[in-house]
């Protein structure tokens, strides 16, 4: 399919605004949400107004969905998927859409007054053309085969269309070898590390810093695919980890809060943490609880190609 694409046979369209795809070739985890805010952040600070399109992945409702418009949250998470809702919260200047055909979502876009669209999750989305193709990875892609046999989406050698890879995490050199021989002469790279930067206090629950966690017993819960380096954070951070990991993008009920409120009890646990994709979800069930929960926000930390990086965006704005 991706040949087909490249040789003309199936056709792709452009919206008429720059569009930066940012995308991987696994089953999720390698941080496509946090690079997504940090993009938007950079051109937001640009004075250009960005638009987010996405799938909206195990949403509850079809077709085009309007989550923010650029003031305000017009949709809830069963109709935007947990992805959107957690970006509509960090990205309140953004416009934020979840549609099934990003190319009549990126028009919506441009139709509301977006400047760039940014495609979260886009790498093998092929019928919208785009101006900058960021491809993330990370160790694990050395592991495994092509799904269902593993957790590729596409062979290793679909990393030719990329202009920009980030490998998230310090990996050993393999990685690189295994991708060079794909890579254009031109193809920009850098490295990033997932770093935590503050805790958000859910309901009644009181201010903490991340230097709270140091010695303390967390019920560590979390939905998303790669859930270790969430632990990993937790516990470098000084923390006695008790992970409690309910499967991607899984939904939240009142009875498995329930479950997890008597686990912390059980465990007597000093706190609760959770992701920002799962805060989205989980919030409303938590917020009235006794017991102190916090969601750990993290961010990607450059470790080289920086600059590199953000000159590449500026170019096409």
């Amino acid at each position: 399919r991706r040949m087909m694409y490249e040789h003309g046979i199936l056709k792709s369209l452009h919206p008429g605004i720059p569009v930066i795809s940012i995308g991987n070739l696994t089953l999720g985890g390698t941080g496509k949400s946090p690079t997504t805010i940090k993009i938007a952040n950079f051109i937001h600070g640009k004075g250009k107004r960005v638009a987010v399109v996405s799938r909206g992945y195990r949403r509850k409702s079809k077709g085009f969905v309007l989550v923010r418009d650029g003031n305000e949250i017009l949709a809830t998470v069963e109709d935007s998927g947990d992805e959107a809702q957690m970006l509509a919260e960090a990205l309140p200047f953004a416009i934020i859409i979840v549609d099934e055909d990003r190319v009549h979502g990126a028009h919506q876009a441009k139709n509301l007054g977006a400047d760039v669209v940014l495609l979260d999750d886009g790498y093998q989305h092929l019928r919208i053309q785009r101006d900058l193709n960021i491809l993330l990875v990370d160790a694990s892609i050395n592991k495994g085969n092509v799904i269902p046999f593993g957790r590729l989406r596409e062979p290793i050698n679909a990393s030719r269309a990329t202009d920009i890879i980030l490998v998230v995490e310090e990996s050993d050199d393999k990685i690189w070898r295994d991708l060079d021989r794909f890579l254009r002469p031109n193809t920009l790279k850098a490295k990033l590390r997932a770093s935590p930067v503050a805790l958000e206090a859910i309901g009644n629950a009181p201010p903490l810093d991340l230097s709270d966690l140091s010695g303390r017993c967390i019920i560590a819960v979390s939905s998303i695919a790669n859930p270790h380096r969430f632990y990993d954070m937790l516990r470098a951070l000084g923390s006695d980890v008790i992970e409690r990991d309910l499967g991607d993008h899984a939904e939240y009920t009142a009875a498995i809060v329930t479950t997890i409120l008597r686990d912390s009890d059980a465990a007597n646990a000093d706190f609760i943490v959770t992701t920002a994709k799962d805060g989205v979800k989980s919030r409303q069930y938590f917020e009235h609880s006794n017991e102190k929960i916090y969601i750990l926000k993290h961010d990607l930390e450059f470790l080289s190609g920086e600059r590199s990086f953000y000159q590449a965006i500026d170019r096409i704005l």
